[in-house]
C-alpha cells in the first residue's frame, strides 16, 4: 500500500497549509493550459483532484483522470470521472485526447518511459502533453532528497515551516530537467517549451504566490509542454 492510499487526505492538508505554493504551481499549469482550448483533456495521476478542481474554477476543464490510489475517491467527489489505473497502462484507445497532464506524477511511476509513451499513444496528432514536477537540481529537490533520508528534524532551520509529508518523499525519485527532456523526446514529443516557478528558497516559497517565468534555470517546479507531431 502506498502513502497515497494510507493517508489520502495529507496531500490536500499540505497544500491548505501552503496556499501560496499551491497558487504558484497552479499559475504554472495555467501558463500552458490557457494557451489554447484543451479539448478533451486527461489528467494522469490526478490524486485528489485538487488541482483539477482549481483549474476548472479558472476556466480550464479537465474532466477525466486516471489515478491508482485511494485519492481517486476524493477526486470523484470533486466531480471528475476517475478511472482506477496506472500511468504505464492507460485504459483508453489510441488518439482519444487533445491534452494530457502529468502534474507531480513522473517522480512516482515505476516506468516513466512507458508512462510517456502511453501519454503519446492516447493523444491525437497535434495534441499536447504537459509534465510538471519538482526537479532534482532545484533547492526543493535537494532538500527533499536529504529529508527522505534524515527526516525533517535535522533540517528544521532551513526547511519550510510546513514541510511536505515524509511518507510522500520516500517513495519518490526526483529527476533533472535534462532527464525529463530525454524522457519526453524519447517518447516522440517535439517542440518542447519550458516554464518555471518557486524561485525562492523553500523556507520562503510560501510567502507570496509567484507568476511563472520562461525557462528552467531558477525554478524548483518546472513545467514542460511537448507536442505530438502531426502526420506529414
Amino acid at each position: 500500500m502506498s502513502a497515497f492510499d494510507s493517508a489520502p487526505g495529507e496531500y490536500d492538508r499540505w497544500f491548505a497549509a501552503n496556499a501560496n505554493v499551491f497558487e504558484s504551481e497552479l499559475r504554472l499549469l495555467l501558463h500552458f493550459l490557457s494557451m489554447r482550448p484543451v479539448g478533451r483533456a486527461l489528467s494522469v495521476g490526478c490524486g485528489s483532484g485538487l488541482f483539477e478542481e482549481a483549474l476548472r474554477a479558472r476556466g480550464v476543464a479537465i474532466g477525466e483522470c486516471v489515478e491508482p490510489s485511494a485519492m481517486g475517491e476524493i477526486a470523484a467527489r470533486r466531480g471528475l470521472r476517475v478511472l482506477r489505473g496506472r500511468a504505464e497502462e492507460l485504459p483508453f484507445g489510441d488518439g482519444e485526447f487533445d491534452t494530457v497532464l502529468l502534474n507531480g506524477v513522473l517522480d512516482y511511476v515505476d516506468d516513466p518511459r512507458r508512462a510517456l509513451s502511453e501519454a503519446r499513444r492516447v493523444l491525437r496528432p497535434g495534441g499536447w502533453v504537459i509534465v510538471a514536477d519538482v526537479v532534482a537540481e532545484g533547492s526543493y529537490g535537494l532538500l527533499y532528497e536529504l529529508a527522505s533520508v534524515r527526516g525533517w528534524e535535522p533540517l528544521r532551520r532551513v526547511s519550510p515551516p510546513n514541510p511536505y509529508p515524509l511518507e510522500f518523499l520516500r517513495s519518490a525519485r526526483w529527476r533533472t530537467v535534462e532527464e525529463l527532456t530525454g524522457l519526453l523526446t524519447g517518447a516522440g514529443f517535439s517542440d518542447l517549451e519550458y516554464a518555471q516557478t518557486l524561485t525562492r528558497h523553500p523556507r520562503y516559497s510560501n510567502a507570496a504566490p509567484e507568476d511563472p517565468i520562461p525557462g528552467y534555470d531558477r525554478g524548483d517546479y518546472v513545467a514542460i509542454r511537448g507536442l505530438t507531431p502531426s502526420p506529414p
